[in-house]
């Protein structure tokens, strides 16, 4: 588990997730502070796409050991929002 993970509340995570991904997207007109956590991450404000979910999925596996499988029945669910992909990551980081 990565020391991130380990030292932050969900809050905090969720909020530097924000951050690593509008980063690593390179989003550059997205303020990742006021992102709001909540909102959906296809059709929100980030407007993301299939091929920005391979590219998250990458970058949260380089940055924090996590796989995010294509196949996951529950990826629906674990990509709606960035608090819940945050708290997926937090919870498999645990495991």
């Amino acid at each position: 588990m990565s020391a991130s993970l380990a030292q932050s509340t969900t809050q905090e995570f969720a909020r530097e997730l924000a951050s690593v991904i509008v980063e690593g997207l390179n989003l550059e007109d997205v303020d990742a502070a006021t992102l709001d956590l909540g909102a959906p991450l296809f059709g929100g404000a980030l407007d993301l796409d299939s091929l920005d979910v391979l590219e998250i999925s990458l970058i949260v596996q380089q940055r924090y050991g996590v796989k995010l499988k294509a196949d996951d029945p529950n990826n629906e669910a674990i990509f709606a929002s960035l608090r819940s992909l945050a708290d997926h990551i937090t919870a498999s980081a645990r495991r």
